[in-house]
């Protein structure tokens, strides 16, 4: 993949996250809406323990000094590409949680 294939890809994948966003949002408009925002950090969480454990078993599994520095940088990017992103669609999420409901 080219730099502008991987920053069109993160793009999309941000594109998407703001739909999920979006549905959340409709989804959750009613309701314990504390709870249901720790639910969604919850999952998010989840997917960035199971996104480290992912390029954990890729440093681990391999004994090339040169493929580990590598995984590393790449985790280390992808880690903060997820969390820029998520970081931004909890924004959105908890700000149509404070907004009032559409009637």
């Amino acid at each position: 993949m080219s730099g502008k294939e991987v920053s069109e890809a993160w793009d999309r994948f941000q594109d998407d996250m703001r739909s999920v966003a979006d549905e959340l949002r409709r989804h959750y408009k009613d309701g314990d809406q504390e709870k249901k925002t720790a639910d969604i950090n919850r999952s998010l969480r989840q997917l960035g323990d199971a996104a480290e454990q992912f390029f954990g078993s890729l440093d681990t599994a391999t004994r090339d000094p040169e493929v580990r520095a590598t995984t590393k940088r790449a985790a280390r990017s992808f880690g903060s590409a997820l969390r820029e992103t998520f970081r931004d669609v909890s924004a959105e999420v908890e700000k149509a949680f404070k907004e009032p409901a559409e009637k």
